[in-house]
């Protein structure tokens, strides 16, 4: 069975990856696992506050976190979660008896000047709103998870929509989307002991999963 304890993911075939500043109109969770692949995003005026560790939000809600993970105390994008739906079409093999979970994000640059294209290392699936499940780019191309090249450049008020991939056990329901990147000791952005929250999670003692160590930069 494949593991599901988060990993942080790092290194350019890792890279997929906050008061929170809501830009777009938030959506519930349907009954069906029907969620936007995509969200307009607004920037507004001024200087967008960051989301600190521990905030909830809705799906379709936007956050401002770090661009880079790597560099938490630098520039800031934003980041709008749409939903998480159960996926289809993901290999076998990728799945090892799992199931697989598709996340929807769009990403928003806050960069004056054009700049390198914010990340989105440090977003996963999670069962309880704290442990992160394995999330990896799609293996191969999908139709319903789309996971395009980001712009190599981007300015205030661009964005690009991307897709990830969430792994879970048979008996794990990933309900909400977390983000919790570990790349720094200060408390300010310990987002680790107390991630962003999307979604609505389940309670913590239906989890076993639990986070692995983060993988080495590459």
């Amino acid at each position: 069975m494949r593991p599901v304890g988060g990993v942080l993911l790092t290194g350019a075939a890792l890279a997929t990856a906050l008061t929170a500043c809501s830009t777009s109109e938030p959506s519930t969770a349907p009954a069906t696992s029907s969620f936007p692949t995509s969200a307009s995003v607004t920037v507004p005026a001024g200087a967008a506050a960051r989301t600190t560790p521990g905030a909830t939000l809705d799906f379709g809600a936007t956050a401002v976190l770090p661009a880079n993970a790597f560099a938490p105390a630098g520039a800031t994008a934003m980041y709008t979660v749409t939903g998480i739906s159960p996926g289809t079409g993901v290999p076998d093999d990728a799945t090892q008896g799992g199931k697989a979970y598709f996340i929807y994000l769009t990403v928003t640059a806050l960069s004056v000047k054009p700049a390198v294209a914010p990340t989105v290392v440090g977003f996963a699936g999670s069962t309880d709103g704290r442990t992160p499940a394995l999330t990896l780019p799609p293996s191969v191309p999908l139709t319903a998870c789309a996971n395009p090249e980001p712009p190599e450049k981007m300015k205030r008020g661009e964005s690009y929509a991307t897709c990830l991939v969430a792994y879970a056990d048979p008996d794990q329901e990933l309900g909400s989307v977390i983000y919790w990147a570990d790349t720094t000791g200060d408390a300010s952005y310990d987002f680790k002991s107390d991630p962003v929250v999307w979604g609505t999670p389940t309670p913590v003692s239906s989890a076993s999963a639990t986070p692995s160590s983060p993988a080495p930069a590459g």
